[in-house]
């Protein structure tokens, strides 16, 4: 039986988010955790300290990025 550390019972849930860049679709999912949001794609991933933005709007902006790095 594994037991987990107080706190990490559950695993945040992870919401779709998409972007389009030069008229391709690019999607991924992301999570926040605490104060920090993350995105992923099967190619990668990037975080960033949610500040005063909506989450979703943050999640779009860093997918954003990760297709610039080829990672999306």
């Amino acid at each position: 039986m594994i037991t987990l550390s107080p706190g990490l019972e559950r695993m945040p849930e992870r919401y779709p988010i998409t972007c389009e860049v030069d008229g391709k679709t690019y999607s991924g999912k992301y999570w926040v955790a605490g104060k920090i949001l993350t995105v992923s794609t099967g190619f990668g991933g990037k975080s960033n300290l949610c500040r005063n933005i909506p989450a979703e709007d943050l999640a779009r902006q860093l997918l954003q990025e990760l297709v610039k790095e080829g990672k999306a």
